[in-house]
């Protein structure tokens, strides 16, 4: 079974659709999707937006589901200005980064590590910032998709997400936040998601479409609905291909 977690209904809504037959559950007072999706067993959250909802929804989806094959969070990112990623691409999460858990100081942004307070720990190994991404997952995700978009005129980048409480409105703070931590998009929820899948040991990949720039913000220039529909189209091309091949559903 393979775990989907995604913040708004809009993100998902194509996969809804498709999910045969669809059984709608209570999951921790959420509602908890399930079915099929090319041929495979599935159950899908929407969290909530922002960290605090991500970690929860996260939570009580691993807690109701015990050991899915993997965790997958999808949904619309915004690219950094040096990303070289547009409306409608696709972007793939090689590490997931809280991007503004520190200290704003005199000498500048102080990281969780520069203060010597770990986030998490996974047996012996902390974890400050950064998240890991399942890297079986990732190399083959890559490989499908690259084929996938080969001629669709859209753009795969894989790089660091960055997960932030205060979005980049502007293009000053997009380059500064992309440059200080060489990511490649930003979201609300990823690195919440992915430091819960680190406590319960379920492989984590993150999916994101490029719904708009982190420029000076302009509303008009978004694009929500081809961003979540990019992700959610790679999903399918993951369980279609991914999955069929090496039975992990």
């Amino acid at each position: 079974m393979i775990a989907i977690i995604a913040a708004v209904p809009l993100e998902t809504e194509l996969l809804r659709r498709a999910l045969s037959p669809c059984e709608v559950r209570n999951c921790g007072h959420l509602d908890l999707f399930r079915g099929s999706l090319e041929g495979h067993p599935l159950v899908l959250l929407h969290c909530g937006i922002g960290k605090a909802n991500a970690a929860a929804g996260a939570t009580v989806l691993l807690e109701t589901e015990r050991r899915p094959r993997a965790l997958i969070n999808i949904g619309c990112g915004g690219a950094y200005p040096e990303s070289g990623l547009t409306l409608g691409d696709l972007a793939l999460a090689s590490a997931e980064l809280y991007g503004d858990e520190g200290v704003a100081a005199v000498e500048g942004f102080l990281d969780m590590e520069a203060l010597n307070l770990p986030l998490a720990q996974h047996h012996s190994q902390r974890f400050y910032n950064r998240f890991p991404v399942d890297e079986e997952l990732l190399q083959r995700t890559r490989e499908l998709l690259q084929e996938a978009l080969a001629d669709s005129g859209h753009h795969l980048a894989v790089g660091p997400f960055v997960t932030v409480s205060t979005c980049s409105g502007t293009t000053a703070a997009g380059l500064t936040l992309g440059r200080r931590t060489g990511g490649i998009c930003e979201n609300m929820e990823g690195a919440a998601i992915a430091q819960i899948c680190l406590r319960y040991d379920v492989p984590f990949l993150e999916i994101r479409g490029i719904s708009n720039l982190t420029e000076d913000r302009d509303p008009g220039r978004w694009d929500l609905k081809a961003g979540a529909e990019a992700a959610q189209q790679a999903v399918r091309t993951l369980l279609a291909r991914w999955y069929r091949q090496k039975d992990l559903a």
